[in-house]
């Protein structure tokens, strides 16, 4: 049992070691702002003052989120007009509406509910190809254009 009080003790004064070298630290960096608050501590009969300090570790951060009211009203972020859509695009002869301008002709054939084939994703192997406009284009990176768009899967 006396050991355990003895690694307690030692703790305690490990802890109270660290807390006045830190203050130390905050002292030498002039980072502490000690209060005008004094208080005074009665003990037996002997009058003693202390002089708390506290830490302003983010005051000077304190104005760096504020509004700036010389840049005006706050815009709307994202699209200003919203997204460009093309009615213009058929696959296999179906007419798709609400297609969005430069969206991927892969997505474009999953909403039209036609399947076509997929392998790397990236354009290399070719297994997505399909005919649009009249050219083979790989479906996983092409986008659609503006204006008409007919898409034919092979």
């Amino acid at each position: 049992m006396t050991t355990y009080k003895f690694a307690r003790a030692t703790l305690a004064v490990a802890l109270l070691r660290l807390i006045v070298l830190t203050l130390d630290a905050a002292h030498v960096a002039h980072s502490f702002v000690p209060s005008t608050s004094s208080s005074y501590i009665r003990i037996k009969g002997t009058t003693s003052s202390s002089t708390t300090t506290t830490l302003h570790i983010f005051g000077g951060l304190k104005d760096a989120f504020s509004n700036d009211d010389s840049l005006g009203k706050a815009k709307d972020a994202g699209l200003s007009s919203g997204p460009r859509y093309n009615d213009q695009v058929t696959v296999n002869g179906k007419p798709i509406s609400k297609v969005v301008v430069d969206q991927r002709v892969s997505q474009v054939c999953n909403a039209a509910r036609v399947k076509v084939p997929y392998n790397c994703q990236n354009g290399e192997c070719g297994t997505c190809t399909v005919k649009m406009n009249g050219k083979k284009v790989r479906a996983c990176v092409a986008k659609v254009p503006s204006g008409k768009c007919a898409i034919q899967t092979l």
